[in-house]
């Protein structure tokens, strides 16, 4: 697989499910994947869990991460799920008493993994749509983008300054 499977996986899930507007509803994007989505207290480095035995699976998320990281999360998970990654091996992927946990942890923004990799360009492209990032773009006027406009489409997105300033940087935008 590649980052451009995963960016092409996320658009096409985001235009199948019908979203069109922001903040993405990625807790209904899980729902509708029939991905429950549970917080709880994860520990120490670890943002979420995709736990899968092969015929169901759920995300857990940290309680303690801000909602920006949390939607982030989800999104990251729902990356592992759609692209099947629970199933490749890896040392993102433990395997306990049949059940496959892949965990988001500190190393997954390294750039180390590629599924990692995957998963976080996946999570950027479900939360910040090419088309919809485009449009909200459109609405400020066409001109420059400034630290104000960027913190404006954070916000609309629900999603952090420097996530939608590498998204935009990512489009040809900024």
């Amino acid at each position: 697989m590649s980052v451009r499977y995963a960016r092409t996986q996320a658009e096409k899930l985001v235009d199948r499910l019908g979203m069109s507007s922001v903040p993405v509803d990625v807790e209904k994007i899980a729902e509708q994947l029939g991905l429950p989505v549970m917080y709880a207290d994860l520990g120490a480095g670890v943002s979420g869990l995709l736990i899968s035995d092969g015929a169901e699976a759920h995300i857990c998320v940290q309680e303690r991460d801000a909602p920006v990281r949390q939607r982030f999360t989800i999104a990251h998970e729902i990356g592992h799920h759609h692209l099947r990654h629970q199933f490749e091996p890896g040392h993102h992927v433990h395997v306990d008493r049949g059940h496959y946990v892949s965990e988001r942890g500190p190393r997954a923004s390294d750039g180390a993994d590629p599924k990692e990799v995957e998963a976080n360009r996946f999570a950027a492209c479900l939360l910040m749509p090419m088309r919809l990032v485009r449009e909200k773009v459109a609405e400020l006027g066409g001109g420059p983008l400034l630290d104000h406009h960027v913190s404006h489409l954070a916000g609309a997105f629900r999603v952090s300054e420097q996530a939608m300033t590498i998204r935009l940087s990512s489009l040809g935008l900024l």
